[in-house]
């Protein structure tokens, strides 16, 4: 693999975010169609695929310790700078919320599932007295592709464009075929001073888990295993450490606390599970900065060529199947183990987690990223110790690219449901 292939999918694909990237997204999607809207707002009405609203219908919005999509929308009209990207909700303070509540009892607020997107897509849609005004994010979170009023496009954004081309995940398709031995070669052929970027999700996200552990939020599992620990209940233990850690960050992200996350791949909850068990694990190594980010970046290209075959967001949980598997190949790494190791570590995950289902971003997301950190560190010193598991053991191949071809075959076809059932039992849920 091209050394510069390998760069711009690692700066493409980790980002910074304030909150659940979801609810985000469609505030975005509403800011970007308010921008230069004119007249009194009558009604909006929001698009948008499937698993956007799954995740987003949950959570918690940063500062305001609330969750609803109509909330992310109302604050997007009356507060939201588009501008902000995906750190719109960064300047919200506690008075913006009553603003934003009066605002839902005077306005109607719609939202309608895409069944036919097959990725991410959000239309907003703002009616005015004066016009309608619409704005379209597509195959990203926050890529606008293009804006209408009253039905005429003014702006569209250039596909052929690298940077635009490259936000979805048609960027992925040049690590498909990446075997593990390949992506050790091109890891090991970087020099580390290029990779030294991804520290900051390591230090972002243990800023943000010390925030979960600060304050109650989201159901408090990082506290609540933190005093497991110190009451002897649980051992103290690298693994356990790495699982309070995490655990906090997501009960600080889907709880609402405004603390911004280094994400990867779509997904702030993603990059929690992966960067905190990677540094930590590093640290409690003894590794230097420069070998640290090295195992990221193995790691992040491990995540990346899972994402070609089940798609950015997706009916299993993604911190277990993607971000847990990059974690134990990146540990593996850091232990020492080579390309047969790290394999190993990958296949041992995927006979473990890849049942784990999404059933939308919320509170009990801490439960799952606890779950596959402490996994994902546990499997990578059983990899590195000889273990392994045979081909033909669920939908374990005889190699890495096996597997994945097994695991876009489960995704595809026999999980194509998954996600609207959830979707019917968190809509019977809120009525």
């Amino acid at each position: 693999m091209e050394r510069q292939t390998a760069l711009n999918a690692l700066h493409q694909h980790t980002f910074l975010t304030l909150g659940c990237t979801d609810p985000v997204a469609i505030g975005l999607a509403v800011a970007h169609a308010c921008q230069g809207a004119e007249g009194k707002i009558r009604e909006v009405r929001v698009r948008l695929d499937r698993n956007i609203y799954k995740d987003a219908v949950s959570v918690g919005i940063p500062g305001t310790h609330s969750a609803g999509v109509d909330l992310a929308v109302a604050l997007a009209v009356t507060k939201g700078r588009p501008e902000a990207g995906l750190e719109l909700f960064k300047d919200v303070e506690p008075g913006d919320i009553e603003q934003a509540k009066t605002f839902l009892k005077d306005h109607e607020v719609r939202f309608e599932l895409d069944e036919d997107a097959t990725g991410i897509r959000i239309n907003a849609t703002v009616v005015t007295e004066k016009g309608t005004y619409e704005a379209l994010i597509e195959g990203a979170h926050d890529r606008l592709l293009e804006k209408k009023v009253d039905g005429h496009l003014v702006f569209r954004a250039d596909t052929s464009c690298d940077e635009g081309a490259s936000s979805g995940s048609e960027s992925l398709e040049a690590l498909r075929e990446l075997t593990v031995g390949e992506i050790v070669d091109t890891i090991e052929a970087l020099e580390p001073a290029e990779l030294l970027f991804l520290l900051e999700g390591v230090t972002r996200n243990l800023h943000a888990a010390q925030a979960g552990l600060a304050e109650q939020a989201g159901i408090g599992l990082g506290r609540g295993l933190q005093s497991l620990v110190a009451g002897q209940s649980l051992p103290d233990s690298a693994i356990n450490r790495i699982r309070i850690l995490v655990a906090a960050a997501a009960d600080a992200r889907m709880g609402g606390v405004k603390v911004p996350i280094f994400g990867c791949f779509g997904s702030g909850n993603h990059g929690i599970t992966f960067f905190i068990t990677v540094g930590e694990m590093g640290r409690y190594l003894g590794k230097s900065n420069e070998e640290i980010a090295k195992a990221l970046a193995l790691g992040l290209l491990v995540v990346g060529v899972i994402k070609t075959r089940t798609g950015i967001l997706t009916p299993h949980c993604g911190c277990a199947v993607a971000a847990g598997m990059g974690a134990a190949a990146a540990v593996t790494y850091l232990l020492g183990g080579k390309a047969a190791q790290v394999e190993n570590a990958i296949q041992l995950m995927t006979a473990n987690l890849t049942g784990m289902l999404c059933d939308g971003a919320k509170y009990g997301c801490a439960l799952k990223i606890a779950t596959s950190a402490g996994v994902a560190v546990e499997t990578a010193y059983l990899a590195f110790a000889g273990t392994s598991i045979p081909a033909g053991n669920g939908i374990v191949g005889g190699t890495f690219q096996e597997t994945m071809d097994n695991l876009e075959i489960v995704t595809d076809r026999g999980m194509k449901n998954v996600d609207q059932a959830v979707l019917d039992v968190l809509l019977t849920g809120q009525n």
